[in-house]
Order: structure tokens, then C-alpha cells, then sequence
């Protein structure tokens, strides 16, 4: 499936923002910076301030080249048949970890006044979140059987329509679980939300797993 040179541009543009910012504020960024924060937003990591280029590294990088060439990878050849829905996928996918990733950075930039040991806000690290849960809700549907992105569980790869029933019912919870965060973050404190987070993913986890073995099992069945 071929990008348009414009959305490519656009997504190698945002794929490279984290590194930008990072660079343009890396000379005034002290020797160690705040590294890891607890749940309720104080940090309980120091590191050298060398390691910040590992989180565009890893995050960005890998991203870029999955959603790049997953489709030319494909066995199935089933993402060639999302279209324009794969690239408005790819699209909001980037866009959502380059801010996430400038966010953490920024982060430790802005920690490094007298208040550093205060507990930081994280609700707007959840919000997003939240929004990426949401939206992926809303292609959860689109997808075809692939071996990529989506819910893989071994009956969803082994039967289309295992595939089907199992996505329509994710993106509905996928929703639901965004917009549960979303809640959450303007009712709850950052400790509660981000419990929530877990709550939530671990359950929308388990039911898609357990949902997509009942489905195979009642259809082998039939």
C-alpha cells in the first residue's frame, strides 16, 4: 500500500519531533534529570540526562518502521485492504507517542526547579491515553486479520470471523475504557486514575482473550 508523499512527510515530521524538542533544550537540561515518576507523580528516579534519547529511540523509531512496512509484510496482505483507514490509523498512532513522548520529556525539563520533589500532574499524560483508547476504538471494526496491530489471540489469527466478533465487541470496550479514563482523570486523583488505567486494560484483556476462545470453541462447534 503506498503513502502519499504528504501524509509520509507528515509522518517522518512527527517521528522526529521528540528528538527536535529534546535537542533544542539538552544544553540547559543539568547533568541528572527526574527519570521515572511513582503513580502519584514524584519522582523516584535519577539518570543521566543521556538517557532521554532512549525514549524517542525506542518509542519512536520502532513505531515509524512497524506501521511503515507492515503492510509489505503482511502475509495476508490484509492491511493493503484498510486503505485510507491504515494511514489516518498511522497517522493518530504517531501524532499520540510523539506527544506523549515530548510530554515525558518536558517533564523532566520543567522539573528542574525548586519544587523538583514535588509530585508532578500526570492527568493529562492519562487523558491522552484515554483518547488513544478511544480512537483506536473507533478502527477496532476496520481492521482486517493481520498479524500486527489488533487483538491477536491464536483463535482470532486462526479464523476470520473469530477476528471479526472479536474486534466489533474491542471497539466497543476500547471506547468504554477510554472514556472511563477520560472520567477519571477530572474526578480522581492522579493515584486513583492511574489504578483505573490498570483496572481497566487488565479487564478489557481478559474479556477479548476469553471472548475470542468462546467464539472459536462455539464455531468449531457448529
Amino acid at each position: 500500500m503506498k503513502t502519499s508523499k504528504p501524509t509520509e512527510i507528515l509522518l517522518i515530521v512527527l517521528t522526529l519531533l521528540p528528538f527536535l524538542y529534546l535537542g533544542l533544550i539538552y544544553s540547559s537540561l543539568p547533568e541528572e534529570v527526574p527519570m521515572h515518576f511513582d503513580a502519584s507523580g514524584a519522582v523516584d528516579r535519577y539518570g543521566n540526562k543521556m538517557e532521554l534519547w532512549m525514549l524517542p529511540v525506542i518509542v519512536m523509531l520502532p513505531i515509524y518502521f512497524i506501521l511503515k512496512y507492515a503492510p509489505l509484510i503482511d502475509p495476508k496482505k490484509s492491511i493493503e485492504k484498510m486503505g485510507a483507514n491504515w494511514n489516518y490509523f498511522k497517522l493518530f498512532v504517531t501524532l499520540a507517542m510523539a506527544a506523549l513522548s515530548i510530554g515525558i520529556i518536558y517533564v523532566s525539563y520543567s522539573n528542574m526547579n525548586e519544587l523538583s520533589d514535588a509530585p508532578l500532574p500526570l492527568s493529562w499524560i492519562y487523558a491522552i491515553v484515554g483518547i488513544l483508547f478511544v480512537v483506536m476504538g473507533n478502527y477496532m471494526p476496520a481492521l482486517k486479520p493481520n498479524y500486527f496491530v489488533g487483538i491477536r489471540t491464536p483463535w482470532t489469527l486462526e479464523n476470520d470471523l473469530v477476528w471479526r466478533k472479536t474486534h466489533r465487541l474491542g471497539g466497543k470496550l476500547f471506547i468504554a475504557v477510554g472514556l472511563i479514563i477520560l472520567l477519571s482523570v477530572f474526578l480522581f486523583s492522579d493515584v486513583l486514575v492511574f489504578w483505573v488505567l490498570i483496572g481497566t486494560t487488565v479487564a478489557l484483556t481478559l474479556i477479548t482473550f476469553i471472548y475470542s476462545y468462546r467464539t472459536f470453541k462455539n464455531i468449531s462447534h457448529e
